[in-house]
């Protein structure tokens, strides 16, 4: 069922031989596609994690397993649009499965009920009250008692949604990561002399030079980059490629279409020209955020109807994929900034309040700095760090004559207020 796995999206990878190859391809496929796990560093471990995982990951599981495992509703939807999938309409089509089936998504939806209540009962608990309570909107609350289409309709819109929310995220905090690393950077240079700076500059330099000192990189899902993975990943004759035996090669699970972690897969070889896990020089984190942009470049790509899967039809009927020598080449993230400059200067404005930096954080100075001024300088940077990580002290004014005041005791803080701090929220409804 080719919805299903546009939402589950959030499981892990399973690898099993697809259709039509034989024992050695399928072997070295597999191998191909288990490379990343088995990396060296912890980089490449989070790429092969989990990339949706939500509160209500299991509830999702359950529910789909059920309805896959029905073959009176495979059928129902066997021909309908993804769009209509996506917003829910597939749930008008559950009225008349069998009662065993509703039967065992009421269990789910029951077990899951229970779930949120537990997690309502500490929230309240650590709150003294439920004013920050919110009503989860990925099954019907209205009933309680059944899973009705009102249920499979809320999760459904409720898992695309979230998706598209996770992406958005992701991709704010690493512009945010990216500006901080630049922040950061400019307030070192503005504490050096000027011969210093001279010197920091050209080594930011030759090692940004190294980093971008590759092999011309091939345009993500274009005929040939994909030709460049069945020569040098799948060790075919370049000659011999097709495209319909590289589909269901690369077709890991068999089940038709090409999900997110198979897509990733197709990226590694032009991942790694950029990227060394044994080269200072290269940013875990950026390899991995190349690799996203490259798998959303392609998903806007070929995927038409928008159902994060690529279809064999989608394919075939792409031009990039299926037009040889026509590869653009792709410029990666050293060639793409992230951010604005008026971005950049704002955020930059906040990140010295915040470390204590004071004004002139980023301002450099062509006067000679002495030794001892640059001694000065440092002492009077980890004062400034010091004094704002220090919880202000209660100020005691002396008059002549008269004796001390008495300084001001701060408030103790409420107990509950510490447990709200303290305990986890669940980013789904706020508990």
């Amino acid at each position: 069922m080719r919805w299903l796995f546009g939402l589950l999206l959030i499981t892990p990878l399973i690898v099993a031989p697809p259709p039509r190859r034989d024992a050695a391809q399928a072997q070295q496929a597999q191998e191909t596609h288990q490379q990343p796990q088995q990396g060296q560093n912890g980089q490449q471990e989070e790429i092969q994690k989990p990339r949706y995982m939500f509160t209500y990951n299991k509830y999702l599981e359950e529910v789909v397993k059920i309805l896959e495992s029905d073959p009176k509703f495979n059928e129902k939807i066997k021909n309908m649009k993804e769009e209509d999938i996506k917003a829910g309409a597939i749930a008008d089509h559950i009225d008349d499965l069998d009662e065993g089936v509703f039967n065992q998504l009421t269990l789910v939806k029951a077990q899951e009920i229970e779930r949120l209540r537990n997690q309502i009962e500490e929230q309240i608990k650590a709150d003294g009250h439920a004013n920050n309570i919110k009503l989860p909107d990925h099954l019907d609350v209205q009933n309680w008692e059944k899973f009705g289409k009102e249920d499979l309709r809320k999760l459904i819109q409720k898992t695309v949604a979230d998706m598209n929310a996770e992406d958005e995220r992701r991709r704010d905090e690493f512009k945010e990561y990216e500006m901080k690393k630049k922040a950061e950077e400019d307030h070192k240079l503005a504490q050096m002399s000027e011969d210093e700076r001279k010197r920091a500059v050209a080594e930011d330099e030759a090692r940004d030079a190294r980093h971008n000192d590759h092999e011309k990189l091939k345009h993500p899902g274009s005929r040939d980059q994909l030709e460049e993975v069945w020569e040098d990943g799948d060790h075919m004759d370049k000659d011999s490629f097709d495209p319909k035996t590289f589909f269901r090669l690369h077709d890991i699970n068999g089940d038709g279409y090409w999900n997110t972690e198979e897509l990733e897969a197709l990226f590694q070889i032009e991942l790694d020209k950029m990227y060394n896990e044994t080269n200072p020089d290269d940013d875990p984190r950026e390899k991995f955020e190349e690799m996203n942009r490259m798998r959303e470049h392609v998903m806007t790509q070929m995927d038409k109807n928008q159902d994060r899967l690529v279809s064999m039809d989608e394919f075939m009927q792409d031009n990039e994929a299926q037009t040889p020598e026509k590869d653009p080449g792709w410029d990666d993230l050293g060639k793409n900034h992230v951010y604005t400059d008026e971005e950049l200067k704002k955020f930059e404005d906040e990140y010295a309040q915040q470390q204590g930096w004071g004004e002139g954080a980023y301002k450099t100075s062509t006067a000679p700095v002495t030794a001892n001024m640059h001694q000065q300088q440092q002492q009077q940077q980890q004062q400034q760090q010091q004094d704002h990580q220090q919880p202000v002290q209660a100020e005691v004014h002396y008059n002549q004559g008269q004796a001390p005041a008495q300084p001001v005791q701060q408030q103790p803080q409420a107990p509950g207020q510490q447990q709200i701090h303290e305990l986890p929220k669940d980013p789904s409804y706020g508990i």
